[in-house]
């Protein structure tokens, strides 16, 4: 039993990393939106619009896999407690 706890552990573990790298790719996303809306209407004037897009779907994808990253820390921490005892 302790053998599938360790192995769910590891498994979590890589699972909440892979949330924190897509968090820090949605991050870099907001960014380069950010540049779009105040720049892009310099270059050509429907970019200031998909920039408003992308800002919006990549601010929703940050909660959501912030969220995401909350409750697998959550799991983890349940794992560590029921591994110890």
């Amino acid at each position: 039993m302790q053998s599938k706890m360790k192995q769910a552990y590891i498994g979590e573990t890589k699972m909440l990393n892979n949330l924190k790298v897509w968090l820090r790719n949605m991050i870099m996303l907001s960014s380069i939106s950010l540049i779009l809306i105040l720049f892009g209407d310099e270059i050509y004037s429907f970019l200031s619009t998909v920039g408003i897009v992308l800002m919006v779907l990549s601010v929703i994808a940050c909660l959501i896999l912030s969220l995401g990253i909350k409750n697998g820390q959550d799991n983890i921490n349940k794992l560590i407690n029921y591994i110890e005892k």
